[in-house]
């Protein structure tokens, strides 16, 4: 064991200890500014003589956080030298950089004819927007947006012919500057599903053991709407762009208490991993003494970059269908999904991110499994559909890798083992609460005086076809895509934007033709057969879901499985449909270009139409 620790020792160099020093520094400095600065954690207290003064009550809290922070960095870095992958970061990074350096320095006019696109789509989007708003007020970010829009359409032009020999890239590029105007436009109140309750959970993370709550943070958690007129540091709108301080109203112990108004009960150890990163940007927002719409923007953009980050790995982990996951991760929806605080995109990324790998490994099956593939793969599952325990039946599809993937025997048995194990735990978070009849406060969306746990699952035990004729009537509906189109197009409660059809008709044409002869392993009728009733059960069960905890007893339908909870599914259902029968001729070039100009139009329209012109 000590040779093992020397060993290791030794692998440490100058330059990691460097990187290291690097990586803490900017932790540090938000450490530092949440004890002197940050305006949501004080509270004026009266002390004994009568005298107001100002008692801070996150400062114990910022430093908690800033150490949990650091361990986590510390962390990543010992693995990433135990690994290696830190050298390879090290090496990668700065070659890269010496690469653009040296193409800049050898095409000095293509540099300087890129620069000046850049600059000119700039200039011209601030010439679109007119100029006569004043500043301060609540159109000026109106027309903020708007100049938002108009460059960001620019970029996506621009990305699109630049970048489209990398799917995947290009697939970061148009998500994050797109995405950002989703952010930017957001309306003062949530437009997106269950955002108050999600909000308040993001909150919760933001802090270690006490919360500091003000009147924003109370009204986001609530009712979703922040007040402009806001006391005693407020007196309307432009302070919720500009303004710095915020008196602390009220606090409470995260143990004991909740800022959510259906209570801390249900928020699950694998739920609060989706909305951690939320949370961390939150604490950071405050620790920079941003205002209050900048910090909730912080926090919708974490999300987003974590959906950006996870579908790009997925996206490049794939032979085949990198333009059909791209488009489904284009949708609308699910960029309203990925840019609220819901984890409904947590679900989404992690969904694609184990059916990518999935997909990699039964098209190479001369190729032996890896460790860091099993554990990618199986963590995916776990992880990701931990918030929504329904979606963990979609894991059984890891049983079906064949045995010759293995090494051993033995290494295929404790395979089967982790995934068998991974289902439990998840399967146990969903169904422990119901069968212990410990569920806390419920589900808001249901009337709990015609609802009840115990009486909806004794009704489906002992009226078994009566409830599987109620579940294929729901079901008949639910997934008729000609009548249920909120999946792609919808906005949530601000309506649904065009080009539904104009969508379908895309992926329907990218299910046929994004394809190469790696799908013919995996367009097999056997796996079209697994993966289907694998997608069908799953649809099943949440279905089954919403009506033993949202539906009345006994009730001849299904209330609360909503289309949005399709998502997840969607992507190995249309994948394993297609096949390798249609040779793709199209130019490349022109193929990928097509794909990404449709979905990019269909977004930046829907922004415009239904968040950016109603600003104004």
């Amino acid at each position: 064991m000590s040779k093992r620790i020397v060993q290791y020792i030794q692998k440490f160099q100058v330059k990691h200890i460097f990187l290291l020093i690097l990586l803490l520094a900017p932790i540090v400095l938000i450490g530092v500014s949440n004890y002197f600065f940050a305006y949501s954690s004080f509270h004026n207290v009266e002390n004994a003589r009568g005298e107001i003064y100002r008692q801070w009550v996150g400062d114990t809290d910022g430093i908690l956080m800033t150490m949990i922070l650091s361990a986590i960095i510390i962390l990543l870095w010992l693995i990433g030298v135990f690994t290696g992958k830190l050298d390879n970061l090290m090496t990668s990074i700065p070659q890269s950089i010496k690469n653009r350096i040296a193409f800049i320095k050898s095409n000095p006019k293509k540099t300087a004819i890129h620069a000046g696109i850049l600059i000119s789509i700039i200039i011209i989007a601030m010439l679109i927007v007119p100029l006569s708003v004043s500043t301060g007020s609540k159109l000026a970010w109106a027309r903020m947006a708007r100049t938002l829009f108009f460059i960001a359409s620019g970029f996506s032009i621009y990305f699109i012919v630049f970048f489209h020999r990398n799917v995947e890239k290009l697939f970061v590029l148009l998500s994050l500057s797109i995405g950002f105007i989703f952010i930017m436009a957001h309306p003062h109140y949530w437009y997106g599903w269950d955002n108050a309750v999600h909000y308040a959970y993001a909150f919760e993370e933001s802090f270690v053991r006490y919360a500091s709550i003000n009147e924003v943070d109370l009204a986001l958690a609530q009712n979703g709407h922040i007040p402009f007129s806001i006391t005693p540091a407020y007196d309307g709108f432009p302070q919720l762009m500009t303004g710095r301080e915020l008196v602390t109203i009220s606090q409470f112990h995260l143990k004991s208490g909740s800022l959510s108004f259906i209570g801390s009960e249900g928020h699950t150890l694998l739920m609060r991993l989706a909305h951690i990163p939320a949370g961390i940007m939150l604490f950071i927002g405050r620790s920079l003494v941003l205002s209050p719409l900048n910090i909730l923007r912080l926090g919708l953009f974490a999300n987003h970059l974590i959906y950006t980050a996870i579908v790009y790995y997925a996206i490049k982990r794939l032979n085949s269908g990198k333009h059909l996951m791209a488009i489904i991760a284009m949708f609308p929806t699910v960029f309203v999904l990925s840019t609220n605080y819901g984890y409904d995109y947590w679900v989404i990324a992690f969904a694609m991110l184990g059916f990518a790998y999935y997909f990699n490994e039964i098209q190479n099956p001369n190729e032996k499994i890896k460790l860091n593939t099993i554990i990618t793969m199986i963590g995916s599952f776990i992880v990701g559909m931990g918030p929504k325990a329904t979606y963990i039946s979609m894991m059984v599809i890891l049983f079906f890798i064949k045995r010759n993937k293995f090494k051993t025997t033995k290494g295929h048995w404790l395979y089967l083992l982790a995934v068998t194990l991974g289902i439990l735990v998840v399967a146990s978070i969903f169904m422990i609460p119901i069968l212990t009849g410990n569920t806390g406060p419920g589900d808001p969306r249901a009337d709990y005086s015609v609802v009840s746990y115990e009486n909806q699952m004794s009704f489906i035990l002992n009226n078994p076809l009566t409830y599987i004729g109620i579940l294929i009537d729901s079901l008949k509906e639910y997934l008729n895509v000609f009548t249920n189109s909120n999946y792609v197009t919808s906005f949530a409660y601000m309506g649904t934007t065009p080009y539904f059809y104009l969508t379908w008709m895309l992926i329907l044409f990218v299910m046929f033709t994004d394809r190469n002869e790696k799908d013919l392993i995996s367009t097999r009728a056997m796996y079209k057969v697994i993966v289907s009733v694998v997608a069908f059960g799953t649809i099943s069960l949440f279905h089954t879901a919403a009506y033993i905890v949202i539906t009345p007893v006994g009730y001849n339908g299904i209330f609360g499985a909503q289309a949005r909870y399709m998502l997840p599914v969607l992507f190995p259902v249309l994948y394993i449909i297609g096949g390798f029968k249609i040779e793709n001729n199209i130019n490349k070039t022109a193929y990928t270009t097509g794909i990404f100009s449709i979905m990019s139009f269909v977004l930046l329209y829907g922004v415009w139409n239904t968040l950016i012109v109603r600003l104004g």
